[in-house]
């Protein structure tokens, strides 16, 4: 009997009806957004950048991790007096403030050294061929000279007693060894090392 009169009752107040209605959804919209709004301010937390110079990736994951940081390698390069893989460079850097969920972008040391291609000196000048060598980043070569008509001109370049062919790829820190003509008179001497000459 109670059921069937609050139903006859809700049918003759149907603004009531639909007052109490709308009360109930509004405490559902209210609880979403307060929970919308709960996760929101805890997303915008700024948290302290901690150091993970002299780690690898690996090692500093968990630690950016725990602050709810992220790492992203951008760059690498080769030093062969620090371990390979560590990150030798990070921003922001450490100590620095910053919201959660963002990148931690860090520099790593790599395990072998980056590799360019060699260029093409052949015919040209020793000097010219030394600047293009020392502007691909590899380091001042030695100079083997030979008797050729073609005087101061590079004739062909080794790295360790092969030849090096345009276009391969060597390591920047490969030492090569350039030869250059030095006339029809010329009596072969010593591998020359390009310090000892002055350009």
């Amino acid at each position: 009997m109670q059921k069937r009169g609050l139903i006859s009752f809700l049918k003759n107040h149907r603004i009531l009806t639909h007052l109490i209605l709308m009360f109930f959804v509004l405490l559902v919209i209210l609880y979403f957004a307060v929970s919308y709004m709960d996760d929101y301010t805890r997303h915008g937390v700024e948290v302290t950048v901690p150091e993970i110079k002299n780690l690898t990736v690996e090692e500093a994951t968990p630690i950016l991790e725990r602050e709810s940081l992220k790492c992203q390698v951008i760059d690498s390069i080769y030093n062969k007096n620090l371990r390979p893989g560590i990150i030798i460079e990070q921003v922001p850097s450490e100590g620095s403030t910053i919201k959660r969920e963002k990148d931690i972008y860090v520099v790593i040391n790599t395990i072998m050294p980056r590799q360019m291609p060699f260029p093409e000196i052949k015919d040209i000048s020793y000097r010219q061929a030394i600047s293009m060598l020392e502007g691909v980043g590899f380091p001042k070569p030695e100079i083997e000279f030979v008797k050729s008509q073609y005087k101061d001109l590079v004739v062909g370049a080794k790295y360790r007693n092969k030849e090096v062919l345009a276009g391969d790829k060597y390591p920047l820190t490969a030492k090569f060894t350039i030869i250059v003509g030095k006339g029809m008179n010329y009596e072969p001497t010593d591998t020359l090392n390009i310090d000892n000459i002055e350009l």
